[in-house]
């Protein structure tokens, strides 16, 4: 009886144990941000993505943000691991934001056969970011494409009509002339121009599945794949634009929110949800921007179209005239009459006698640096700016191929 209720202890310590040898070996954390500086959704975001590395190449792609580091960063990485994750295979980016340093470790013989130059590849994608999560979304996709991917085929030729409906929203008359009109700008500029609806995203995030479906599907013409996608999810009420080669030019951050955006969101917001009319929209307007970028002015917000800066500077000139004749008679006049009634008025030269308080403009930066172990912080801005920069912003997806576009919801 003694020996039936020691060998059962045993086979319940030894079932714990092997529980917890499980769980230590597989982690389900990849983002550690104790900066605060990424939000609780995003942090989902990219933890999702590093499962999905994980279950796919069996390394464990992660990031730790961490003011704490001490002197020696590398060394902090390697207990780090140690500690917090301890996969056999791995790379572990380090940031101290305070500090502007960064410092990589790759675990297993599967890592550290990327080398020293793929490795500090991937911390030059994390510092491409425009901000921590942008960064650190780029740095992980690189490191994915760096380890095999998702082990899909790349098609020589797109493999879709360049307008799809996998979400049954449109009818097949609507969709044929949708399709004509793509495949009509597409050719006249040798650049892609699709739509695709889907259902839903299955938990992934949107921009991870447009680039995917644009890649893995064929999509963009030539060697660079030039080509721009829409991607609508109907349930999710999410969308992506993913621009690739000549596209990323002719379709900067600016225009897409500020032109392509606006115009094709319309037909969706309020309960509207007219699809056929917001690829139509958007179809046009894509147009629009790659005929502007053919006669070598993207539309970008120090660069406007021809016509929209011929019309502003009609209607400036018109508001000047304007303006100086309701001056002169609410301004001009009305003075007059107020200096009579101010003889006792002292005039000052200095212009500290008309100082009130004080403006203050500041400008909060910070750059992610690429390097091995330390090296000098470059500033950059935090977060996204909705293009004002100029041009487009860049990452990395899955295949490990640069994507530009601009994302959103309806």
């Amino acid at each position: 009886m003694i020996k039936k209720r020691l060998f059962s202890l045993l086979l319940i310590l030894s079932l714990i144990f092997s529980l917890s040898v499980a769980a230590y070996g597989e982690t389900d954390r990849f983002v550690f941000d104790e900066t605060g500086q990424i939000t609780g959704e995003e942090l989902q975001t990219l933890d999702n993505l590093g499962a999905r590395i994980y279950a796919d190449t069996g390394a464990a792609v992660c990031l730790c943000l961490s003011n704490e580091t001490g002197e020696d960063l590398h060394s902090f990485a390697q207990r780090f691991w140690a500690d917090s994750i301890g996969a056999d295979d791995g790379i572990l980016l380090v940031h101290n934001p305070e500090t502007s340093t960064i410092s990589y470790a790759a675990f297993g013989e599967k890592c550290a056969a990327l080398g020293e130059e793929k490795l500090t590849a991937l911390a030059e994608a994390y510092n491409s970011g425009a901000s921590y999560f942008e960064g650190a979304h780029s740095y992980m996709n690189l490191a994915y494409a760096s380890l095999g991917g998702p082990g899909l085929e790349v098609p020589d030729e797109r493999q879709l009509a360049l307008v799809t409906d996998s979400a049954g929203v449109i009818d097949a008359e609507t969709l044929a002339a949708l399709n004509a009109l793509a495949e009509n700008v597409s050719e006249k500029y040798d650049c892609d121009v699709a739509v695709a609806f889907v259902q839903s995203l299955d938990g992934k995030y949107i921009v991870d599945y447009s680039d995917d479906f644009f890649w893995y599907n064929g999509y963009g013409q030539g060697p660079e794949r030039d080509g721009i996608l829409l991607l609508i999810s109907v349930s999710d009420r999410e969308f992506n634009e993913s621009t690739s080669g000549y596209a990323i030019t002719a379709f900067t951050d600016y225009g897409l929110q500020q032109y392509i955006e606006p115009n094709f969101t319309r037909y969706l917001a309020d309960g509207r949800d007219d699809w056929a009319g917001a690829a139509r929209q958007f179809i046009t307007d894509a147009e629009e921007l790659l005929r502007q970028a053919k006669e070598g002015q993207p539309y970008d917000n120090y660069t406007q179209a021809p016509a929209a800066r011929e019309r502003t500077r009609a209607n400036t000139g018109v508001a000047a005239i304007i303006s100086v004749i309701v001056g002169f008679f609410s301004g001009a006049i009305p003075a007059r009459a107020m200096k009579r009634k101010l003889k006792s008025v002292e005039k000052h030269y200095g212009a500290a006698n008309y100082v009130r308080g004080g403006l203050h403009m500041r400008r909060s930066d910070d750059r992610f640096l690429y390097a091995n172990v330390h090296k000098t912080p470059i500033p950059r801005e935090q977060h996204r700016s909705g293009g004002g920069g100029g041009g487009s912003s860049v990452h990395f997806s899955s295949s490990g191929h640069s994507f530009g576009g601009s994302h959103g919801k309806f």
